[in-house]
């Protein structure tokens, strides 16, 4: 363990290491503090994202599964959407993490495994380092010119510097990764309704090999109800998945909280950034997390390794980081954050007329709503195809929408 480095990473998570893969590439020494024995270990996640985003990330082509049909299920209704080729994915989340280590170290970075922050080291106001317990036990000091907290929901070093209280507002999944012989490796569920899961969706999502993700997620505190106690019924409730799980049985059981709040406020102090969940970082549309932690990682490592080499590593320095992921994210961020406070409210009957709105949509409308890209193009598209919309879902919800993409939008639809 260096006595100091440039900068220090609480988290080997995927934004913890894609920061700690670019800070290093800038040359500047780096080290990732991860409490877990090994990375990618335990499973927080289902693993669901978009093969466009892989791409662009430089993820290998074995570390996901793409998808060609999503089926949309309501208590009283069914859209199914085909996509050739496959705008979908299912990503092997240890393989994943693992590669994105892997890259980490290669460009330079540190890792150590079982390394659990304890306390936070501050100097004038400004965040130095922490201190660890480190895998024999021991407690160590380590120094940094800048820290970056990708320690996920916990938000260990946030929440003890004054960068926001902890997630009051949060997703609560529990999921088994089922081997399912009979299940057909290319269709991906997702399943809304009281009777399957209150205040949130359930899912199964295939990997590859016979494998598949079946989960449940409800969102607290917006619900009571704990996500595990709809888990085993889910096969036995939805018809459309009886006969596609004959003879499945779990193989692992995985349980995640997601922040569901939207991002903070702030992401930047004196020494300190925080990136991925530890932001807010992810999508609340559906409780998207993986291609946002690593791009939010990424930045966060650029900035704080421009930091250090410009020796000034303020709140003024760094708050860059505060910028550039505003300007690329914040904006369908809120609207997701939005979108998600009124459907979590769906009675059964809302659910079943949302899918009816469905089937007038393009599937490729679908896929990029449901992606978060909530861009003036497909807000007008989905309006001129659907002008009840606006009597539907509510012209002050509209409003807000149009508002947010900033665009002469909102008299387009008063006329």
């Amino acid at each position: 363990m260096p006595e100091n480095c440039d900068v220090l990473i609480v988290g080997g998570g995927p934004a913890g290491l894609a920061a700690g893969e670019a800070a290093a590439k800038q040359g500047v020494r780096t080290l990732i503090l991860e409490r877990q024995h090994e990375i990618g270990y335990p499973i927080h996640t289902s693993g669901g994202t978009w093969v466009s985003d892989m791409q662009a990330l430089n993820i290998p082509r074995a570390l996901y599964h793409p998808i060609n049909k999503v089926v949309f299920v309501s208590p009283q209704r069914e859209v199914p959407l085909s996509y050739l080729p496959a705008v979908a994915c299912v990503v092997d989340v240890r393989g994943l993490y693992q590669h994105l280590a892997a890259r980490a170290i290669a460009a330079g970075a540190s890792l150590r495994v079982r390394h659990t922050v304890e306390q936070t080291l501050l100097e004038d106001g400004r965040v130095c380092g922490v201190t660890a317990k480190n895998h024999a036990g021991e407690r160590i000091s380590q120094r940094s010119a800048v820290t970056v907290d990708a320690s996920g929901f916990s938000r260990h070093v946030g929440v003890r510097t004054g960068m926001g209280k902890a997630f009051h507002r949060y997703g609560f999944g529990a999921e088994y990764d089922m081997y399912a012989p009979y299940y057909p490796q290319d269709e991906l569920y997702l399943i809304m309704g009281s009777r399957f899961a209150p205040r949130g969706y359930a899912w199964a999502f295939p990997h590859g090999d016979g494998r598949v993700r079946l989960g449940v997620g409800v969102i607290h505190p917006d619900c009571d109800d704990d996500a595990r106690i709809y888990l085993d019924s889910i096969i036995r409730d939805v018809p459309q998945l009886t006969e596609k799980f004959k003879d499945a049985s779990p193989i692992e059981f995985h349980t995640g909280l997601f922040p569901s709040e939207g991002p903070l406020e702030r992401f930047s102090r004196d020494g300190l950034l925080l990136a991925g969940d530890a932001g807010g970082h992810g999508s609340t549309l559906v409780g998207e997390g993986i291609r946002f932690a690593i791009y939010s990682g990424q930045m966060a490592g650029s900035v704080a390794a421009e930091a250090v080499k410009a020796g000034n590593t303020s709140a003024a320095f760094l708050g860059r980081f505060d910028k550039q992921w505003r300007a690329r994210f914040g904006r369908d961020m809120d609207i997701s954050y939005m979108i998600n406070k009124r459907i979590a409210n769906y009675s059964d009957e809302k659910w079943d007329d949302a899918l009816d709105l469905m089937k007038r949509l393009t599937p490729s409308q679908m896929a990029q709503a449901l992606r978060g890209d909530f861009s003036t193009g497909l807000v007008m598209g989905v309006l001129a195809r659907n002008p009840g919309l606006i009597a539907t879902s509510g012209k002050k919800f509209l409003d807000m929408m149009l508002e947010r993409i900033n665009t002469p939008a909102v008299q387009m639809v008063e006329r």
